[in-house]
């Protein structure tokens, strides 16, 4: 009688990673910190709103909510970049150094299901970080000043950032045989994609010509901070000079070093302050880079053969493809136009005034 072997229904590497992450105290104790990090983030945040209600500045309700809201995205997105890299940086080299890769390859998963295990099994422990951040995240409902599409984008911002970041991991793990090899790359690249974009707007009124002219956006169009701190800024619906308004809502402008990561976010056009919409670059860029290093990372974890054509190559070259199709006929909503700075508009002469013969004296 012949036997017929059921399929699983999930890939089992994805159930093997999600089995073997929970075990042990290392897990709890991350969601710990991670957890109490936020609340201190929120706790510091509001002592800071409430020092700038004692100097004087008006402060409202809606102010503190969009300040912390702001303040705890930050915070997860910088724990994200710091933690997505190290939990798939090990996802191939371990097999390596454990001489369990073999044994993998033997078995009928393909190299894409490996990966999507691998990957999938990793990230979800960090979705269980974010969900687990909901709580902290609700303390901003009693204030208020969030509208439900800023926290849409938010969400879409953090998953991406995450996907993303752990498939540098992977990509890096794939690269190298070794696992700390792996790691110093992955966050390497990740210091080069947050650090380097930042010091080069940073510097660029200096060395612009003219100088004083506003980094381009697209410098910030891959930093995730930036994109943060872009769909979290709340400008004024009117142009109130007189009415210091960043300086009321935005716990970031007055730290030195936080401050940075504004830089080329809003723009002072004549009609008023811009802001500058780089998260939808961020994005779409997040997404393309994902499927590239995806497809890169198919092929680095062959041992033999290694840029063969497969018939798995269709499907990342049809992804590709139509992210790259949609980013072409979209373009004017991701690519970002600047205004010119007001101080190198020309400026209409102003007419002399014709001098006037005194009466004649009589």
């Amino acid at each position: 009688m012949a036997t017929h072997i059921r399929r699983p229904l999930l890939n089992p590497i994805l159930v093997r990673e999600a089995r073997t992450r929970m075990r042990g105290f290392r897990p709890y104790l991350i969601l710990t910190v991670f957890l109490l990090l936020l609340i201190l983030s929120a706790f510091g945040i509001y002592q800071y709103m409430v020092f700038q209600a004692r100097t004087g500045i008006v402060v409202l309700s809606s102010h503190i909510g969009q300040a912390l809201f702001k303040g705890l995205a930050f915070t997860e997105m910088l724990f994200i970049v710091l933690v997505a890299p190290i939990l798939t940086s090990g996802a191939i080299s371990s097999e390596r150094e454990r001489l369990t890769y073999d044994m993998l390859l033997a078995t009928p998963l393909k190299p894409g299901q490996l990966l999507a295990g691998k990957l999938i099994g990793a990230l979800s422990y960090l979705l269980l970080l974010i969900v687990a951040s909901i709580p902290v995240f609700s303390t901003v409902l009693i204030f208020g000043g969030i509208e439900l599409r800023t926290l849409i984008w938010v969400v879409l911002l953090l998953g991406s950032a995450a996907l993303f970041f752990g498939t540098i991991g992977i990509f890096c793990s794939s690269l190298f045989g070794r696992t700390t090899p792996a790691t110093i790359a992955s966050y390497t690249l990740a210091l080069i994609l947050c650090g380097v974009p930042l010091l080069v707007a940073s510097i660029w009124p200096q060395f612009s010509n003219p100088m004083g002219q506003s980094p381009p956006p697209w410098l910030l169009y891959l930093n995730p901070f930036s994109a943060i701190v872009a769909v979290t800024t709340v400008i004024p619906a009117a142009f109130q000079p007189e009415v210091p308004f960043f300086s009321v809502n935005d716990p970031f402008v007055v730290v030195p070093f936080l401050s940075q990561f504004s830089v080329g976010i809003i723009r002072y056009a004549p009609e008023g302050p811009v802001l500058m919409p780089v998260y939808r670059a961020t994005l779409l860029g997040f997404w393309l880079g994902t499927f590239l290093l995806l497809w890169l990372s198919s092929h680095l974890a062959l041992p033999a053969r290694r840029w063969r054509p497969r018939w798995s190559d269709v499907g990342f070259v049809a992804a590709v493809g139509a992210l790259a199709l949609l980013m072409w006929v979209r373009i004017d909503w991701w690519w970002i136009v600047p205004p010119v700075d007001p101080w190198l508009m020309p400026v209409d002469p102003v007419p002399m005034p014709v001098p006037i013969d005194p009466a004649p004296v009589p």
